[in-house]
């Protein structure tokens, strides 16, 4: 017999993929508990990423007044700024790291204070609970 095919609602798959993107849960598992694929699951994160990026371009055309063709551009100049963002923070905390596991480097003391920083707000967190 034939199974009949499943259209499911952006909001559902909306859910679907937070849940699965926020780690709680393996996509196998999470497919089994709602009868999925677990395929389907990687397919709508990639159909919603698409979809989020034309509804930039789309925003950015509109506001701006500049054509699809440039507003696609400034999207790809959006992706490339986050993703050089992420890596230069990575890259700051691994320096970070590096000095603090060699104390008695003269570089140590030059260390961007990120890690302190981020160990005095954990303390104050813990005070604040």
């Amino acid at each position: 017999m034939k199974k009949t095919r499943q259209y499911h609602g952006t909001d559902y798959k909306r859910r679907i993929v937070a849940e699965y993107l926020s780690g709680t849960i393996s996509a196998e598992d999470l497919a089994k508990r709602e009868g999925l694929v677990r395929g389907q699951i990687y397919k709508w994160r990639v159909q919603l990423e698409n979809r989020e990026r034309h509804e930039r371009i789309a925003e950015i055309a509109d506001t701006e007044g500049v054509s699809i063709e440039q507003a696609r551009r400034i999207r790809e100049l959006e992706e490339e700024l986050a993703a050089t963002q992420a890596k230069l923070a990575q890259t700051v905390l691994e320096v970070d790291l590096l000095k603090k596991l060699q104390p008695n480097s003269p570089f140590a003391r030059e260390s961007s204070g990120y890690i302190d920083t981020k160990q005095k707000l954990a303390r104050l967190r813990g005070r604040a609970k």
